[in-house]
């Protein structure tokens, strides 16, 4: 359907698709914000007094479109979420299976849920602030730190089973030392728990403290062990955050992956893996991407704007949808171009590693560059960009490259 085709596209490029959808994430991202305050305000009993009725209709036309919104997206996932062959029932379910769909629902259920509850609606707030969760579709930087925070996931809880031995450890001691002194504050070791807590990440809020000698030298090591460890974690995400930020300068969706030419092809998994390894770079015009030298520098794709790339002193345009870099990953002949940005241009990069890992493993992503490479070729011959003998080495570099995997 192209309805469904336009309206998922509008959805889920965002501004990649449109300056409509940009304005509509604006406009999300401000209405989601709006809400958070409004539950606040409505706390205030001054201002429910006065403004409930107004902050009751903000708070029903913020379900409405939220809800749409949520109809919206189940509808349009039969467009995605799935391999090819996938029925749109099995599409829809695995949408609505997913984090940020389930987010969504639970952004829009306590408003629902209160027609069947007869209780106190007011203790539903502390759920509409679910809403905020929201913004991790919407803001690069939460969806970043999101992804820093699974892919670091491992040491995360290796670092937290860590955490949890010394904070088990650290009650255990202290029970033994002080529970004949205090027996009402470290009569157990669950009792002990809550000190040994406090003290381990230095609050310390001074209602439970060892009175014993043992027990003070024991809150010393201890005190001293929080400040390291309850910094682990701490430092795992700011690296793991720096690290992507300079990777990415902005979020490309999985859509716009999955529709760039040269990607179509490759299976929902393949370009899921594909989106968390490339790097992202905005580049102002007159940029140089690429020297002719460059080595093994992997390969650039443009998401938007126009790169000439620079071959035998000619400039050959490059626009959305085009890639380049790749003569030097298939030839040693030394055909790399040079390439400049004529205007604002996005593009993807995938580095060397990454590019040959995925030459070895997906055969159709090694067809698809060559059967772009090779119309390009043919185009830039008929248009005298290049000589005839250079294209025949060049695409005989190219099919070589593509056999081997």
């Amino acid at each position: 359907m192209a309805l469904r085709r336009k309206a998922f596209d509008f959805l889920e490029l965002g501004s990649f698709g449109s300056r409509a959808g940009a304005v509509f994430e604006y406009m999300m991202i401000v209405l989601i914000v709006a809400n958070v305050f409004a539950v606040a305000l409505e706390t205030v009993d001054h201002i429910w007094q006065t403004y409930g009725f107004w902050l009751h209709i903000f708070n029903v036309f913020s379900v409405a479109v939220f809800t749409i919104e949520y109809a919206a997206r189940v509808w349009v996932s039969a467009e995605g979420y799935g391999d090819v062959g996938d029925s749109a029932a099995s599409r829809r379910l695995r949408y609505i299976l997913s984090p940020m769909a389930i987010i969504d629902a639970a952004a829009i259920a306590p408003f629902f849920l209160g027609a069947f509850v007869t209780a106190d609606l007011r203790t539903l707030r502390i759920f509409r602030l679910l809403r905020l969760l929201k913004l991790v579709r919407y803001s690069p930087a939460l969806s970043s730190l999101t992804r820093v925070i699974y892919q670091e996931r491992r040491a995360l809880v290796a670092t937290f089973i860590i955490m949890m031995g010394l904070l088990f450890f650290s009650a255990t001691i202290a029970y033994l030392l002080e529970h004949e002194a205090q027996p009402v504050a470290f009569g157990s070791i669950p009792a002990a728990l809550w000190w040994a807590l406090s003290t381990l990440t230095t609050v310390g809020y001074g209602d439970v403290v060892p009175v014993t000698d043992g027990g003070r030298v024991l809150g010393s090591a201890v005190m001293i062990i929080g400040f390291v460890f309850y910094a682990l974690p701490i430092g795992i995400i700011a690296s793991g955050f720096s690290d992507e930020v300079h990777r990415r300068e902005f979020v490309v969706p999985l859509r716009v992956i999955e529709d760039f030419p040269i990607f179509q092809h490759l299976p929902n998994e393949a370009a899921k893996d594909l989106a968390t390894r490339v790097r992202t770079l905005s580049a102002s015009p007159g940029t140089v991407l690429s020297h002719k030298m460059d080595m093994n520098n992997g390969l650039y794709c443009i998401l938007s704007g126009e790169v000439s790339a620079f071959y035998q002193h000619k400039a050959i345009p490059l626009e959305s949808g085009d890639f380049f870099g790749e003569c030097n990953i298939i030839s040693d002949k030394n055909y790399q171009p040079a390439t400049l940005t004529n205007e604002r241009t996005k593009v993807i990069w995938l580095e060397s590693v990454d590019l040959h890992m995925l030459l070895s493993i997906y055969p159709e992503f090694a067809q698809g560059m060559l059967d772009h490479a090779g119309r390009r070729l043919k185009t830039l011959v008929s248009d005298n960009h290049i000589e005839e003998p250079d294209k025949q080495v060049m695409y005989a570099a190219l099919n070589q490259q593509v056999s081997r995997q």
